[in-house]
């Protein structure tokens, strides 16, 4: 039977280059932004340490390709859902400061997309600018993360204390108490 019937226009598929390793640890490295943004949707993880991760990468970044746009939308659509599950989980920290820093993110994003044409009818400091903008995020991310850990470690430290006082026998205690 010839090849034609099980696989129209096969032949046409055989002129294509296979992807280099370059191409592949690109396509690698654009999956895991997307995952990592998607992570941070998730309900029991915490936007505090995850997001900072992935816009640390996601800044320092610099591809060795063009990004295709269905590539491109799919980025920008895991970074407005994480700037959602952030401004849901963390409504104490400023909304309007994430819609800023994940909106530079895209920048970034879009940047990558572009073709040198395209990149030259922005100012050349507009990608520093975004990019200062996920940098800040970052850094209030980690901070927030930070003094979370210091005011656990502080509960900690107290339960201890009591522990103790409650273990001790009642006329050492009372005297520590005293003291």
């Amino acid at each position: 039977m010839p090849t034609e019937f099980l696989m129209p226009l096969a032949d046409e598929h055989y002129d294509v280059d296979p992807p280099t390793q370059a191409e592949i640890d690109f396509d690698g490295e654009i999956d895991r932004f997307i995952f990592a943004f998607w992570k941070v949707t998730l309900s029991h993880i915490d936007v505090t340490f995850e997001l900072p991760l992935a816009l640390g990468s996601l800044r320092k970044f610099r591809p060795a390709f063009q990004l295709d746009g269905e590539r491109r939308d799919k980025l920008i659509r895991s970074i407005a859902d994480a700037a959602v599950a952030v401004v849901q989980k963390l409504p104490a920290y400023s909304p309007p400061m994430v819609v800023i820093c994940l909106s530079a993110a895209t920048i970034i994003v879009r940047h990558w997309a572009q073709d040198e044409q395209e990149r030259a009818a922005h100012h050349p400091h507009r990608l520093v600018d975004a990019r200062m903008y996920v940098r800040m995020l970052e850094r209030d991310l980690r901070n927030i993360s930070d003094f979370t850990w210091l005011q656990q470690r502080k509960a900690q430290r107290q339960q201890e204390v009591v522990r103790s006082m409650l273990t001790l026998p009642d006329t050492l205690a009372a005297e520590q108490v005293a003291a």
